[in-house]
């Protein structure tokens, strides 16, 4: 479950923390009023609210997919009837439970690709799941010296060092993989792609990715009406970025004209005028820089929203994180209509921009 309109998922240390809390409880299955209890503590300003519960919703099903705990079958029947519904009890895998001892940095001869290791865990005392997943790829190293490993996909990797297919890429948004620290290319593997969600209109210029999927929809059906006028479409491809899984996307655009015959000039992103939107979007044109890529908010479709009429207060992220949105609004150079409804705590979504709207593509596209 993604977060809903009006409320807005944790931040990945907060699932960390909750993490590392269900984990160190060592039991093989933890019951409900303990998934909540560890919950109201690990996030705190929604502690007994609708909007914590949807966070928790949320947070379960993003350990679930990262395998760090097992959710019970959707057809079961350990499941409330209330909604959102959430399980009677979740199930923690074997190879998750830590030793009852913290890992000591000391007791580990680090390779020099992993000197960091040793003070990062002395300063910041990372959960134990870190610090045996960091010890995993330690030995894994010393036992590739003397050979250079091919690079293989990220999940394979996985599998060969965790014994876990899906770890490796629920560590990745962890401390571990922090600047500075650990990368996939130490590892010697890459993200598998094909995650696009794409409509091809010409085989090179600008490329949109758009936040939700109706304006993806309503943007790609208006190009398409023009080509088949025999006007130049003004994207050569509208891509549906997913909000806060946009950034997963990058290497799949690394890689858009082996995909579907694309050679991006630039690419403009476009999302909801709230705090997870800006968060969403700060994501993908983070990642997209670092990974040397062309991209820039689309000026012309955020100012076009920021304009419209709210739908109501916006309830995506508390003040931290509207402070934080804020200041990617500054550095992301988003338009000052943006800021603006941040500062009054409203939202406009996507969808405020409907097919009609998107029909005319000469005001977008510019």
């Amino acid at each position: 479950m993604r977060h809903s309109a009006t409320v807005g998922a944790a931040a990945n240390d907060v699932i960390e923390a909750y993490a590392s809390a269900l984990i160190g409880t060592g039991r093989a299955r933890i019951e409900l009023p303990e998934l909540i209890s560890a919950w109201d503590e690990a996030d705190p300003a929604w502690a007994g609210s609708t909007e914590g519960r949807l966070r928790l919703v949320d947070a379960l099903e993003r350990l679930d997919v990262g395998a760090v705990i097992e959710l019970p079958s959707r057809n079961g029947r350990c499941w409330e009837m209330a909604l959102p519904r959430l399980p009677t009890r979740v199930a923690v895998p074997a190879n998750r439970r830590p030793a009852l001892r913290a890992l000591d940095p000391a007791n580990e001869p680090w390779l020099p690709a992993l000197d960091w290791v040793g003070g990062w865990m002395r300063a910041a005392k990372p959960p134990q799941r870190l610090r045996l997943a960091v010890q995993s790829v330690n030995r894994w190293l010393a036992s590739t010296v003397g050979r250079n490993p091919p690079t293989i996909s990220r999940e394979e990797r996985s599998l060969e060092v965790f014994g876990d297919e899906k770890l490796l890429a629920s560590l990745t948004g962890t401390a571990l993989f922090e600047p500075g620290r650990l990368t996939l290319a130490t590892l010697a593997c890459e993200p598998p792609v094909g995650g696009l969600r794409v409509a091809r209109l010409a085989p090179a210029g600008p490329v949109l990715v758009m936040e939700n999927k109706a304006a993806f929809d309503s943007a790609w059906r208006a190009l398409r009406a023009d080509a088949a006028s025999g006007l130049a479409p003004g994207y050569a491809a509208v891509i549906f970025g997913g909000g806060d899984h946009s950034a997963s996307l990058l290497y799949d655009l690394k890689t858009l004209d082996a995909l579907v015959g694309v050679t991006p000039s630039r690419i403009d992103y476009a999302g909801d005028v709230d705090v997870a939107g800006i968060s969403a979007a700060a994501a993908f044109l983070d990642t997209a820089r670092r990974e040397g890529l062309p991209a820039e908010p689309s000026a012309t479709l955020w100012r076009a929203l920021a304009i419209l009429k709210p739908t109501g207060e916006d309830l995506t992220g508390d003040d931290d994180e509207r402070r934080a949105a804020l200041d990617a609004v500054a550095r992301l150079g988003l338009p000052s209509e943006v800021a603006m409804r941040l500062r009054e705590g409203v939202r406009v979504p996507q969808e405020r921009h409907t097919r009609v709207a998107f029909a005319d593509t000469a005001w977008w596209t510019q």
